[in-house]
């Protein structure tokens, strides 16, 4: 089959998570599966990525090779010493709630806001590939409590929305390009609506799949003032002129698939004479960010959200 640009990044993903022995073989392969909706497909587009056969089909029934890794009592400890802490959901400070709001379908996610009265600077939340789960919840609260509105819009809402399983989640993601550029936008509109927020300081961030999906908002939406995407793959290299975004692009010094384009990324950029700026984090992995993985980097991480607090906030202030 021919995959999209959105497709195959979610199955190089995959496959190189499975080759950095961070998942199983079966989960990749149901992974890919889910994308790729063949057997014979997924076997296809995997042996062009090094870590496939042709007899895989026979795999995707195998039991695990490799067990993915699971975040360590010292990750969780390095994870709440690093400044990047958790919010509960009943956090005094902030009102936070599973939302639906207008759009193509009816759109599903979860917004955070401060609760004190007053007008606030309004984000997008993106998530990875997997889904509206919990941890992005959380990173929406933790801009709440920082001061933004932040809506954590769910990718698979046009299929009745995320749910715990990551293997269902991936055959619900939108993957179609006009149709993600439209579901987040109503995501936009709907920020705009709401009475706590500046309609003219909106922001965007979102990481892997959700950093791809990034970059294509600062280009669809011109309300989008500022974006941080997290090593997302750039899909509109050709468009960005057109963004009125200022943009910080966060990569991890060992990601050479996507980082290895950010240099082309700020030269398109600066050529435009967009604001820009880009911070790679020598040692840190693909979704250094995400403290409930195992590419968790504590260091890189709790600089890499000093630096996008000091950018929403340098930049949302219409």
């Amino acid at each position: 089959m021919q995959l999209n640009h959105h497709q195959r990044y979610l199955v190089e993903e995959f496959a190189e998570e499975y080759l950095e022995r961070r998942m199983s073989r079966r989960d990749m392969m149901r992974r890919v599966l889910a994308v790729t909706g063949s057997v014979t497909g997924a076997a296809a587009v995997l042996v062009t990525l090094g870590c496939g056969s042709s007899d895989d089909g026979a795999s995707l029934a195998s039991t695990s090779t490799a067990a993915p890794a699971q975040p360590t009592a010292a990750a969780t400890s390095a994870s709440e010493a690093s400044g990047v802490q958790h919010v509960a959901a009943d956090d005094p400070a902030i009102t936070a709630s599973d939302v639906r709001y207008p759009g193509p379908t009816e759109m599903r996610g979860y917004l955070a806001r401060p609760k004190a009265e007053g007008k606030y600077a309004g984000l997008i939340i993106i998530h990875e590939n997997r889904g509206l789960l919990e941890h992005f919840k959380d990173v929406s609260r933790r801009y709440a409590k920082e001061g933004f509105v932040a809506l954590a819009v769910d990718l698979a809402s046009r299929k009745g929305g995320s749910t715990d399983d990551a293997v269902s989640n991936m055959s619900k993601l939108t993957t179609d390009p006009i149709e993600m550029q439209a579901d987040l936008k109503a995501g936009v509109e709907y920020l705009k609506a709401q009475a706590f927020v500046r309609p003219g300081s909106l922001g965007v961030t979102g990481f892997c799949f959700g950093g791809g999906a990034t970059w294509e908002l600062a280009v669809a939406s011109p309300d989008v003032k500022a974006a941080v995407p997290y090593y997302g793959s750039c899909r509109p290299k050709d468009q960005l002129a057109q963004t009125n975004a200022a943009v910080l692009a966060i990569y991890g010094g060992n990601d050479t698939r996507i980082t290895g384009e950010s240099a082309d990324v700020e030269q398109r950029l600066r050529a435009a004479n967009k604001t820009v700026q880009i911070k790679v984090y020598p040692g840190a992995n693909h979704a250094f960010f995400n403290d409930t993985g195992s590419a968790y980097n504590a260091e890189a991480a709790a600089d890499a959200w000093r630096l996008t607090l000091d950018w929403f906030r340098r930049y949302l202030t219409a």
